[in-house]
């Protein structure tokens, strides 16, 4: 076989080859992929119940970027992590809590696209009758009842009470599954201290006005946000940015069903400075 002839078969192989490139890539412009997860505190939702809620989303933002957006369920998040990590992963887009996010965006290359205006706070909430005043009046023994370890709620609270120079004893932490289990430990004086949502703390407190007390609050931390893996071209990021946020004041159907699927504050762009925040926390206390 000539050089020429060599040289030839080369350059078909090459044409096939860029062909094949560039089909793919036209491929993943003309959809992308987002998985939705709920969160933890939402219970195992089903998938129909996810698809209900978020298609909507979807949507809208096809509709505003002109490119299809397909809502894709997940009902087990670790493994999600897992695959997106090790570049498995179908999601170009993630819709999820902020530490599914911040994780993604520390390990597996995504970028935030928007977040939660409205921050996820946590109180310290106490019996009306307890002698704990403030978190000052905390001790190494105070017992004090929270989420599980790697849930936001137990990694804020941990972060606060570092901050403020309270080392709890590893008996005094008592990590409870639900929120409802965690009130109802300080019902009983099972614990000293309930760390709780700031507005399911305002609930509780409205239902039995005398019975709570909050003694202080959480470090803040950002809400649930939308993410794009860096593969995504920063032009539609950009896309997807303006419409997310443009979704805040429009008055169509399509935005009020979307909004009313997705059951959060009104979004504004995400920054990297407060997931690397989150991070640094979730390394210090999420194990």
């Amino acid at each position: 076989m000539s050089a020429s002839t060599v040289h030839c078969y080369l350059m078909r192989g090459l044409l096939v080859l860029g062909l094949l490139a560039g089909t793919n890539a036209s491929a993943d412009v003309e959809r992308l992929v987002m998985g939705v997860f709920p969160g933890v505190e939402t219970g195992q939702a089903e998938s129909a119940e996810i698809l209900d809620r978020y298609m909507p989303l979807a949507e809208y933002l096809s509709a505003k970027i002109g490119i299809k957006v397909v809502v894709s369920p997940v009902k087990l998040p670790g493994r999600a992590m897992k695959e997106m990590v090790e570049g498995k992963s179908i999601y170009k887009l993630f819709f999820g809590p902020p530490v599914f996010a911040s994780e993604a965006i520390h390990k597996a290359n995504y970028m935030p696209v928007v977040v939660e205006q409205e921050r996820i706070r946590g109180l310290f909430v106490v019996k009306a009758d307890s002698p704990l005043q403030a978190l000052k009046d905390f001790t190494d023994t105070t017992r004090v009842a929270m989420p599980m370890p790697k849930l936001l709620l137990a990694i804020l609270a941990n972060e606060t009470l570092a901050q403020q120079k309270i080392t709890l004893k590893p008996d005094a932490r008592r990590h409870i599954t639900s929120t409802d289990g965690i009130l109802i430990a300080l019902d009983n004086g099972m614990v000293d201290v309930a760390v709780m949502r700031d507005r399911g703390a305002k609930k509780a407190m409205a239902d039995k006005p005398s019975a709570y007390r909050v003694v202080g609050q959480l470090v803040d931390a950002p809400g649930f946000a939308l993410i794009a893996h860096k593969s995504v071209p920063a032009a539609l990021r950009a896309k997807l940015q303006q419409a997310a946020i443009a979704l805040n004041e429009d008055a169509s159907t399509r935005a009020t069903e979307a909004r009313a699927g997705l059951k959060t504050s009104p979004f504004v762009a995400g920054q990297d400075d407060e997931f690397q925040a989150l991070q640094k926390m979730m390394t210090s206390w999420a194990g």
